[in-house]
This record gives C-alpha cells, structure tokens and sequence, in this order.
C-alpha cells in the first residue's frame, strides 16, 4: 500500500524535467543564476522536514498490514529435544495389595532421551475490537497521506518565502548602497561650499550624520544577505546558491480568482489539507472508544493442532518404561466472556471519550485557524495589490521630488535637509515598491495553501516572471 513513494518520485522526476526545460529555453550567460523551481526541486530531496514526513507517511502505512495480520490464521511450531535423567526411591503402593500390604520398595535411576513438537493454528472468529483497530489503520494512513501533501504546500511556501527573502535582501543592499552613494556626493558637494565659503559648519555636520547613518544601515543590510541566505540554505538541505533569478520589472500582480473572501473560505473549509487530516484523527478517535467499548464483548477462536512427544525411557512414565510416543491432535472453538477486569475497561471507555471530545475540538481549533489564514491572506493579497500600485506612483513621484529638491538646492530655494530628505524619501519608496511585489508572491501562495488548493503550477506561474 506504499502509494506515495511512486507519486513521490514522480513528482521529483517532473520537476527536474521542467528545471532542464526552464534552464534549457534561457541563454547560456544566463542559465548560471538558479530559479525558484531549482530550488524546491532540491528541496524536496534534502528538506529534512518534508522527509520526516514521508517518513512518518510510511510508518502509517504499515499499520493496516499489522491490523489484518491479527485477523488472519495465527500458526506456530513448537519442538524440543532433552536428555535426561531421573530418579526413584521409597515405598510405594501402601494398602494397596493383600500380598504387600507394607508396599514395595523401590530404588530406581534413569537416563534417557525424548523429543517432541506441536504444531496449532488458531483463528479469529470473532474479535470486535480487531475489527474496529483495521478501521482506526485505514484511518491513520488517510491522515497521514493528506499530512505529507500539506508538508508539500509548507515546502512550497517555505522555499518561495525564503527565495524572495534573498531577492529582498539583495534589494536592500544595492538600494542602500546607492543611497550611501547618493548621500556622499552631497557631503562632497557640502565640504566643497563649506570650503569656499558657502556653507556653515553646521551644513557639513548634518550632511555627514546623514552619511554616517547610510553607511550603518548598509552595513545591517548586508548582515540581513548573510541571514536571509542561510535561510534559503537551511530549508533547501544546505544547498548553496551564488546567483538566484530576480523577479522581472514587468510583473504585475492580478487579483486572485475568485476575487471573493467568502468563496475562498468555503474553499478552506472543504479543502485544508490540515483540516482534512484533522478529522481523519477525530474519527480515529471516534473508533477508539468503539474499541475500548469492544473489551466487554466475548472473544471466539478456532484451534486445531497436535502435539507428539517420544521418549526412550523415563520414571515418571512408569517404572520400566521405554519406546514411549504419545500424540494428541485436537480440533476446538475457545470463547472468553469478561466479567470483571477491576474497572479497567470502564477507565479505558472513559479514557477514549475523553479523546474523542479533545480530537473535536482540536479540529475546531484546525477549521478556526484555517479560515483565519485564508481572511488573512486575501485581506494581505488585496492590500498588497492596492499598495503596489501606489509604491510604483510613489517610486515616480519621489524621484521627481529629488530631482526638483536638488535642482532647488542649487538655485537656493531648498535647504540640504530637503535634498537629503527626498534622497532618502527615493529611495524608501524604491525598496518598499521592491518588498510589496515579493510580498504580495508570497501571501497569495499561502492563500492557496490555506484553501486546500497550492500545486505545482502555482509555483511554475510565479517562476516564469524570473530573469
């Protein structure tokens, strides 16, 4: 019933294949930088997560086969082989004849060989609860197939989080280098006039703290690089990426479909694969007070077997014995009826309800937590979209703002507060326009994920934007 580790390998095995055609279909200069789906392609081998998944999958999977196996014919053989010695001395036989009436004596030892074996099969006829447990075991691995899918869509989310973490990052340095940049000319500009007379010392003071704290925050941008890579790392194995693809300046977010946050709901509501798992578990536990219930049932088995032992000799077979066989072959029905077990099986009954009720409201809480996620995601998703289009009308205005502050600056109706607040206005609004794209990626993925609806194809369609 090992179902998955075929869908699994499948799975792999298209991803590479689409890797080598995406890789394929770019030119050579630029097939050095990796895409996202190289990424999980890797991740789905090395995430050790996702693997510990799979392998929790395959320990459900064998719980059916251990469940039948106790409904099907239970044979055991059984032999031996001994040599012995035994020993005899008394009176016996006292009273018991009117020629002796005192008994005999007797002084007797002993040493012989025996052997034997038995050979019995025993059926289940009928075992309420082994029955209720092969249920509970179909039930476990439907919960844990649909726990190994939803560890899937985690990957998914997780490597494209951590993919646009990098791409963020890297957005960060060279916006904050550039801004530095920005910011020293001016302080030459300002030392340049401080020198001939133009400015005041104060003028320089300001220019150069405003330098000083463009180079502090390159410096954390850097670190965040560091931090954001190893992250990348971390959930992709250890792999080491150099160049990772940036998302092309063309793209455009669209809305998701269906643009309604109460059709996605009813979507999470069906489709969450946690939710799903989740109420795999509570019918799990649902069969668990059937099986505790079981335990005041009686019991039926079917035996049939024989045993035969032999033996050369032996006192305890009589005095003078020898060339012994002795078999018994026996066909028999074995019923128990419990009556009374100390209260454990009323604790056990009381026990699995209590279960029962903790798995209902464990899935309440899923169901909860997963129409949250969805409104959550929509409502960002939504957001994003709106705050994209404004980061990009902002992008324009602030440059247009620089260029005039500085060109104020030059003629003397602005101050270099203005033009060092516009340099650093600029560029916010490019590193903020930059963030909300990948956000917005990012949010929609664990829209789909909340719905029960995240594949293969989502990530292809954001990977086809990358350059």
């Amino acid at each position: 019933m090992s179902l998955l580790t075929p869908l699994q390998s499948r799975t792999a095995r298209i991803l590479r294949g689409l890797t080598f055609l995406i890789a394929a279909s770019v030119p050579l200069a630029a097939q050095a930088a990796t895409d996202l789906m190289s990424v999980y392609a890797k991740a789905l081998d090395a995430n050790p997560d996702y693997q510990s998944a799979v392998s929790a999958f395959h320990v459900a999977v064998e719980a059916r086969p251990q469940a039948l196996s106790k409904l099907l014919p239970q044979v055991a053989a059984l032999g031996n082989a001994a040599e012995a010695e035994q020993a005899i001395s008394g009176r016996y036989f006292l009273d018991t004849t009117a020629v002796a009436p005192e008994g005999f004596d007797s002084n007797k030892r002993d040493q012989f060989y025996s052997v034997g074996y038995a050979l019995g099969l025993t059926q289940a006829v009928f075992h309420w609860d082994l029955f209720v447990s092969l249920d509970e075991a179909d039930l476990k691995v439907g919960s844990a197939g649909l726990q190994i899918y939803d560890a899937q869509d985690a990957l998914r989310v997780g490597v494209a989080e951590a993919y646009f973490g990098v791409l963020a990052a890297d957005d960060l340095v060279r916006f904050t280098a550039a801004e530095r940049d920005a910011i020293n000319q001016l302080l030459d500009q300002v030392k340049n006039r401080y020198a001939s007379g133009l400015l005041t010392d104060l003028d320089v003071k300001q220019a150069q703290s405003q330098a000083d704290l463009a180079a502090a925050a390159l410096i954390g941008a850097e670190n965040a690089v560091q931090v954001s890579r190893v992250e990348l790392e971390q959930i992709t194995g250890g792999q080491r990426y150099d160049v990772l693809k940036t998302l092309s300046p063309q793209y455009q977010p669209e809305p998701p479909s269906p643009d309604r946050l109460n059709d996605w709901i009813e979507r999470a509501r069906v489709q969450n694969l946690k939710l799903q798992a989740q109420r795999y578990s509570t019918q799990v536990a649902q069969k668990e007070v059937a099986r505790a219930q079981s335990l005041r049932y009686p019991t039926l088995d079917a035996y049939a077997g024989r045993q035969y032992s032999y033996a050369n000799g032996g006192i305890s077979r009589g005095i003078g014995a020898g060339n012994n066989h002795e078999w018994d072959d026996r066909v028999q029905l074995n019923m128990k009826l419990p009556i009374y077990s100390g209260g454990a099986v009323s604790s056990a009954i009381r026990a699995a309800q209590a279960g029962f009720d903790k798995a209902r409201y464990d899935e309440a809480s899923v169901l909860n937590q997963a129409v949250k996620d969805t409104q959550v995601a929509f409502l960002n998703s939504s957001a994003e979209m709106a705050q994209i289009a404004a980061f990009r009308q902002a992008v324009q205005s602030a440059q247009e703002a620089e260029a005039s502050a500085r060109t104020g600056y030059d003629v003397g109706t602005k101050t270099l507060s203005d033009v060092l607040q516009a340099v650093r206005g600029r560029y916010k609004a490019e590193r903020d326009y930059a963030q909300a794209r990948y956000t917005y990626l990012v949010n929609y993925l664990k829209l789909k994920r909340a719905a029960g609806a995240l594949n293969n194809a989502d990530l292809l369609a954001v990977n086809k934007w990358l350059q």
